[in-house]
């Protein structure tokens, strides 16, 4: 039980107040005896009113008493019936003066636990990018985190750098919250965003942003982990844990709870989590690709040179943060003609290093992921991104693991775990064909332009096992 208000004593000889209250105890016992602090946040009047209502020495109004009921669990009908017959036995029913008195007095009282409260945490940032497509993805992930009679698996949304996770997280997380009225947390796990936290510290944070006091925080981490997996089971919350790097950043925070929901983001599949849900975010279609570009150059405009739009959509292999910066920068020009504004955009071999907005580049998205690889995956990329393998129709150079081993002269075993190292950077994507990895088009341009392997990288991939690095 939480630390909190101390019960006070029960009227002994207060009548029909009497009973009422003792039927009040009951009914908090029955719900596991929250403190009349975490009372007074479901029933929204303070945690004094509600100790009163308790005490028997009068009958409470009957809004404190369904306030304090519902708190509880209890069934407003019922409780207002018994209500009605502890009024009627005490001879208050019939006193509409005093009972209207005590209607302003508690109306004073209930705006005054409610400014003393917290408010319900609504940390959701607001979307960078306009939202486009996504339906059958949107609906799948609705599938996946659906309100059920058991617990729901946390849910990990998953692709390639820029293909929108984030945005497609914060798009199903408001579609969630409308079920979830106890509150929205969001963690950035990026490194840049102060990301660096442990599984105890963030979970400090977060009970913290939920209204508990500091010195109701537990000291101990794994008491304090404890706490907060204990929040998760006990509210209807929901948790975004945006930008996941490695699994044990995470790993202690995650928790299938019977009405809270999680949902993360990250490049890797994460593979090391068992017992969580996963879903692959892949790029837009060309429909989704146009449908992007429409909300952030307008419709018209988009119309007047429609070819200019697919030319740019294939240049940016229907990745949406490639898609919304250019977009944002052809925006920034609306007196030139599309279709020139977009064949000066696309020309030449520096296309990927014009995607760049303000303090938004997907060049330094490529270099991040590329500067955590070990040097064997980095040459493994560098190698299957100057193939003369030609791009399909949707603009991805298509490899089998086999070629590639060929390629670099080593077993297709410690090449293959190469290739899904990269897959797990989000710099290569997994195909329907067994033992095919696909390389998205800005990616290949981004490995084209990466320095000439230095002597410490002349022997990648030895010929057995890779070890770990």
């Amino acid at each position: 039980m939480s630390v909190g208000r101390p019960e006070k004593p029960l009227a002994q000889d207060a009548g029909p107040a009497t009973a009422f209250a003792r039927e009040l105890r009951r009914l908090r016992a029955a719900a596991g005896s929250p403190s009349y602090r975490e009372l007074a946040k479901r029933a929204l009047f303070s945690a004094s009113v509600l100790s009163d209502a308790a005490a028997g020495y009068r009958l409470p109004t009957l809004q404190v008493a369904l306030a304090f009921a519902e708190a509880c669990g209890g069934e407003r009908a019922v409780w207002e019936r018994r209500w009605r017959e502890a009024a009627c036995a005490a001879g208050d029913e019939e006193r509409p003066a005093a009972q209207a008195v005590h209607r302003v007095q508690e109306t004073q009282l209930r705006a005054a636990a409610v400014r003393a409260l917290p408010p319900t945490p609504a940390q959701l940032p607001m979307e960078s990018r306009p939202p486009a497509g996504r339906t059958r993805q949107l609906s799948r992930a609705r599938v996946l985190t659906a309100l059920s009679d058991g617990p729901v698996p946390p849910l990990l949304v998953h692709g390639q750098t820029g293909v929108g996770k984030s945005a497609f997280a914060l798009r199903l997380a408001r579609e969630l919250a409308a079920d979830l009225p106890d509150g929205q947390l969001y963690v950035n796990l990026d490194p840049a965003a102060d990301g660096r936290k442990d599984a105890a510290g963030i979970a400090g944070n977060l009970l913290r942003a939920l209204g508990l006091a500091p010195e109701h925080v537990p000291d101990d981490p794994a008491a304090r982990v404890g706490l907060y997996r204990s929040v998760l089971h006990e509210r209807r919350l929901l948790v975004v844990l945006d930008g996941v790097r490695q699994e044990r950043q995470v790993r202690e925070l995650l928790v299938a709870a019977p009405h809270s929901r999680i949902v993360l983001t990250a490049r890797s599949r994460l593979l090391g989590l068992d017992g969580i849900r996963r879903l692959a975010l892949p790029v837009l279609d060309r429909d989704e690709s146009m449908e992007l570009l429409a909300s952030v150059l307008g419709a018209e405009r988009l119309a007047s040179a429609p070819r200019a739009g697919l030319v740019l959509a294939e240049a940016c292999g229907d990745l949406p943060l490639a898609l919304a910066l250019a977009a944002r920068r052809l925006a920034a020009r609306p007196e030139s003609l599309l279709a020139e504004a977009v064949a000066e955009l696309v020309a030449g071999d520096d296309f990927l290093a014009r995607l760049r907005v303000g303090d938004e580049s997907l060049t330094e998205r490529y270099d991040d992921a590329y500067r955590r690889l070990t040097p064997w995956a980095r040459l493994v990329l560098r190698r299957f991104a100057a193939t003369r393998t030609a791009p399909s129709v949707d603009t991805v150079a298509h490899e089998s693991v086999t070629a590639l081993a060929r390629l670099l002269e080593r077993a297709a075993e410690p090449v293959e775990d190469l290739l899904d190292t990269l897959v797990d950077a989000g710099l290569l994507e997994r195909t329907d064909v067994a033992g095919q990895y696909g390389l998205p088009p800005l990616v290949r341009q981004f490995a084209r332009a990466q320095p000439v392997p230095t002597a410490h990288d002349t022997d990648p991939v030895p010929h057995g096992a890779v070890p770990t690095p």
